[in-house]
């Protein structure tokens, strides 16, 4: 029987075939030189076991990525007809047996985790000396190239709209792993996928992943956790990391999605790690003066050298992300030092006096024209008809506008189309309308009648809530950092987890009580008796 060679994986097929049964390259597409031939069977030959065992189900399509120690493989699901991605380690993996550990690691760390934010996984498996993990294929691109893309396309950073929405989906993740015990430490650009048709930020590559309560290291001698732009002082140093590293890592990548570059750069590794360590993180308004001064503060803050003065949860970083992107819609601006000389702002100005000087012209014939315009409608609208009366007052359908809120991060879909992500500012006319919030606790439903005096409906998964908060004397109440306002303050709605009030008042010793809400918990009162200070104190 006459064979021939498949210039994809290398398998010998019948001669009359028109696809290779093992990875199913069309033979009607062979390339021509034998550069591309070489090319193409190196790429698929390591991986051969891997297309006997699963190739009557998926269709090998092309090589999508490349790493030290594995291959990403594009393929396709047969029956299902969908897309996956396959990734296979090299096989000194398995002859390894530290790398085989990890591996183990990741699989079983990928497997416990079902998170939107986070990278699906179908299948894990050990054949014939090669280790292989099956995916859902994300089609998008990395949030490092992203940002390459945008600076080159618009010469600044990314808008803030833009970073919160990225970094509520990152936190998101990180905050869910965090809450189940477990630590990315490889939080960086080159590990979110921004996927192209939801827009969604995707966190992927767990292979550095460690769950909290693991002791021992598999980290080769002379081998890096993380990636030296990114990675955290103790990583650097080779302490226990926490998930305030993680926190880190990401406010390092926040700092390049603000300013479009790192804030340290070396000539070594070495050189870099030491930065982190030693030198103070520069000013992100260095590189980019328009920064908002809140997200300025933000960066700073989870970038600290001390892992107990950045943010205690990823949940934390979020509210303070959310806080500002609530400021930045509500004013109207990126930052606090806007231009006023810009090129679009002089030709508006230029608008405005051609306006202005058409107005004093001719003023008198525009004010005549419009009396007798308006005095037109009015005989048309009054006219009787042919029953003889007056025809009725034209229908207001204007637009509402009005923003959803959720105590969750949500996505929110109407009639099955994705509007956005709470908080969301919606503009629709009177009416009824079902919205549909989904959110890593689940998914609710709610009904919502249109007025013209509505200003925000609000959708709550989780809460606790407070029902006053009172002391004596009277005097200033701070939950979280944030003040409220003089006690009593009553009626307070918190997202279960660690909360803490402090009381404060001139002259009288501040009062600090720390607290820790379940879902669905209610604390009827909390009441300060403030002790006042000595004199001169």
């Amino acid at each position: 029987m006459a064979l021939k060679r498949c210039p994809r994986c290398g398998n010998e097929v019948e001669a009359t075939s028109p696809t290779c049964p093992f990875c199913g390259y069309s033979f009607d597409e062979e390339e021509d030189t034998d550069k591309v031939r070489v090319k193409v069977k190196s790429d698929y030959e390591e991986v051969v076991p891997i297309i006997e065992k699963i190739g009557d189900k998926y269709e090998f399509l092309q090589v999508i990525g490349k790493g030290g120690f594995s291959k990403v493989f594009l393929v396709r699901d047969k029956l299902l007809d969908r897309k996956c991605a396959l990734k296979v380690l090299s096989p000194k993996i398995l002859s390894d047996s530290e790398m085989l550990e990890r591996f183990r690691r990741e699989a079983k760390i990928y497997a416990s985790l079902e998170h939107p934010n986070i990278v699906p996984i179908y299948e894990v498996g050990i054949y014939r000396n090669l280790a292989y993990i099956l995916m859902k294929y994300i089609d998008g691109i990395t949030l490092k190239d992203y940002i390459k893309q945008y600076m080159k396309k618009h010469h600044k950073p990314l808008p803030i709209d833009e970073i919160a929405k990225i970094s509520r989906d990152v936190l998101s993740a990180l905050h869910y792993m965090h809450s189940r015990g477990i630590i990315h430490r490889d939080v960086k650009p080159a590990n979110v996928i921004i996927d192209k048709q939801t827009g969604r930020a995707i966190l992927a590559d767990f292979g550095l992943a460690k769950r909290l309560d693991e002791s021992g290291s598999l980290t080769r001698s002379g081998e890096m956790l993380g990636t030296p732009y990114y990675v955290s002082p103790e990583q650097a140093k080779g302490e226990k990391t926490t998930p305030q590293s993680d926190i880190y890592s990401f406010g390092i990548t926040l700092f390049e999605m603000a300013t479009g570059k790192v804030p340290f750069i070396g000539e070594t590794p070495f050189q870099i790690l030491m930065k982190h360590v030693r030198e103070p993180l520069p000013s992100p308004s260095r590189y980019n003066p328009e920064i908002d001064p809140e997200l300025e503060r933000i960066i700073l803050k989870a970038t600290d050298k001390k892992p107990k003065n950045r943010y205690r949860s990823a949940l934390e970083m979020m509210k303070d992300i959310e806080r500002l992107k609530l400021r930045s819609r509500g004013m109207g601006v990126y930052s606090s030092r806007p231009r006023i000389f810009s090129l679009k702002n002089l030709v508006l100005l230029l608008l405005l006096i051609v306006f202005f000087a058409g107005v004093l012209k001719y003023g008198s014939e525009l004010r005549t024209y419009s009396r007798r315009a308006m005095e037109w409608i009015r005989s048309v609208v009054s006219r009787p008809s042919s029953t003889g009366a007056s025809l009725p007052p034209i229908p207001r359908r204007s637009p509402v506008s009005f923003t959803l809120f959720s105590d969750l991060p949500a996505r929110v879909y109407r009639e099955n189309r994705l509007l956005g992500s709470t908080p969301l500012q919606v503009k629709l006319p009177p009416g009824t309308y079902t919205f549909k919030f989904v959110s890593s606790a689940g998914v609710k439903y709610r009904k919502v009648k249109v007025r013209r005096d509505m200003k925000k409906v609000a959708v709550l998964f989780k809460t606790a809530s407070i029902g006053k908060i009172d002391s004596t004397p009277t005097a200033e109440v701070y939950l979280d950092g944030h003040l409220l306002g003089p006690t009593p303050v009553k009626n307070l709605r918190l997202l279960p987890g660690p909360h803490t009030v402090k009381i404060v008042r001139k002259g009288f010793a501040s009062a600090v009580k720390r607290i820790n809400l379940k879902d669905g918990e209610r604390i009827p009162e909390l009441r300060f008796n403030l002790k006042k200070l000595p004199k001169g104190e």
